[in-house]
């Protein structure tokens, strides 16, 4: 074990900075192997999350190559009096979630017996642990009367924004408060690309009358980015009847995109047109009173303490969206709890001087740009320099270096070298397929401008 361990420990050094190094190194221990499994202790439920999010592939990768034979398993580790291995428990004071996005409420937030019916929904997306301001209200009001009665009031609800916004917390936080009222409801969450890979298998398997009976019977259908059906016209007429038949016969309909209905192009008009008919709710990003609250609800639900001068200050540098500041949040609070230093304008500078150098003054890198590219797409960061050839994330990466070629002055080579030790042949061919598809796809062309703004929110 402890020579596997080392191996896993050596190559997940040689890929990260100092800061998440030394998180790793105090969020998860090797405990023990077990039959044809490695087990893993991470000292919370929040530590399991972050390393499974961040580290379980590259972990699984190398123990595949160092073992075949063997898997690996995450538990939370027990506490004295605890009577089984990996029991969860509630946070204790000074112990952190080192994990952007949403940070639940540890003392209020309890799974109920109706939310494990569904393993699609993220428990954390919850309405207790959205934080409201004048940028989300609308639609945070529209979302809780539909989880209330769905079907009777507003339907469809379509809600847009930029990235990290809140719209997919909303979207789940619906389906939780549904599943809470009504225990029987029958309900469906997705992205609209595991709806177009749903209906492809099925016409491929002939199966597309099962495909049809899943989606419209259900009481709730929640689909995030429907943008990206645009273009896809066999997809699009199938969700046009599916959309159809669930509106005729009253059931909630909810979906989300990063713009208005009438600005997504190559999308039917006949589509457009329904999604208008009930309410469009747009959210925009948090304000500074938002963006404190926001941070408040971090510290809370971390059990730390900062001064309302550390706190503005975060909020002042860290504008683009709540996931970036949830995640810069989680970043100090994190390496306050590893070095055993008090929160202060002196450790986020410390911490922070990356994301305050890079976002704040203009000046943009290739670090820089993976780890926004890694957020738009919600993939590792450690994914731009793999060698793992999944489609998720080979796009991701592509589009990582074609920003790095526009926005830095870096060789073809000198990007190669940052993403994992590539030939600048590689970079190229992926410049190259990048900037194809931006001619050829009218809907890939918009997407990569989103990462583009993403990247450089000056970039027109």
């Amino acid at each position: 074990m402890k020579e596997i361990w080392s191996k896993i420990s050596e190559e997940i050094r040689s890929q990260v900075n100092q800061t998440n190094w030394d998180i790793f190194q105090s969020s998860i221990f090797p405990a023990k192997v077990e039959g044809n499994q490695l087990v893993l202790e991470a000292p919370n439920e929040f530590c399991k999350d972050w390393v499974e999010r961040r580290y379980r592939s590259m972990i699984q990768k190398i123990l595949h190559e160092a073992n075949p034979g063997l898997s690996c398993v995450i538990v939370i580790k027990p506490r004295l009096g605890d009577t089984a291995p990996g029991k969860p428990y509630q946070l204790q004071l000074g112990e952190v979630e080192p994990q952007a996005g949403f940070v639940p409420k540890a003392t209020t937030v309890k799974p109920s017996a109706a939310n494990k019916q569904d393993a699609t929904l993220n428990g954390k997306y919850s309405f207790e642990t959205f934080v409201v301001g004048k940028s989300n209200q609308f639609a945070h009001a529209v979302c809780q009367a539909v989880a209330k009665s769905p079907g009777t009031q507003y339907n469809p609800v379509f809600m847009y924004g930029g990235v990290g916004l809140g719209k997919t917390h909303l979207l789940q936080a619906v389906g939780h408060e549904v599943l809470r009222l009504h225990p029987k409801a029958k309900i469906a969450y997705l992205s609209s690309e595991s709806f177009t890979n749903e209906f492809i298998d099925a016409l491929m398997n002939k199966k597309t009358n099962d495909f049809r009976s899943k989606y419209r019977k259900k009481d709730l259908l929640l689909i995030d980015d429907i943008q990206f059906l645009a273009g896809k016209d066999a997809v699009v007429e199938e969700f046009f009847h599916t959309f159809n038949d669930l509106f005729q016969n009253k059931k909630q309909i909810i979906l989300t995109s990063d713009v208005p209905p009438k600005k997504m192009k190559d999308m039917q008009e006949r589509l457009i047109s329904r999604f208008e008919m009930g309410v469009v709710a747009d959210i925009q990003a948090p304000d500074i009173e938002t963006r404190v609250a926001i941070l408040k609800s971090c510290m809370e639900s971390a059990h730390l303490k900062a001064s309302e001068d550390v706190l503005m200050y975060l909020a002042e540098n860290v504008k683009n969206n709540i996931r970036e500041l949830e995640g810069a949040f989680t970043r100090v609070i994190a390496y306050s709890s590893v070095v055993q230093k008090p929160v202060d304008r002196h450790l986020v500078d410390q911490v922070l001087k990356d994301l305050f150098r890079e976002g704040g003054s203009g000046k943009i890198t290739i670090p820089w740009i993976q780890k926004k590219v890694a957020e738009f797409y919600d993939i590792p960061e450690t994914e731009m320099t793999s060698k793992r050839r999944a489609a998720n994330l080979v796009l991701p990466r592509q589009v990582a270096m074609k920003l790095s070629q526009l926005m830095t002055s870096s060789s073809l080579s000198q990007i190669g070298d940052a993403f994992g030790g590539r030939d600048h042949t590689t970079v190229m061919h992926s410049c190259e397929k990048i900037g194809k598809m931006q001619k050829s796809n009218t809907s890939f062309a918009e997407e990569f401008d989103r990462v583009s703004r993403y990247v450089k929110p000056s970039a027109s």
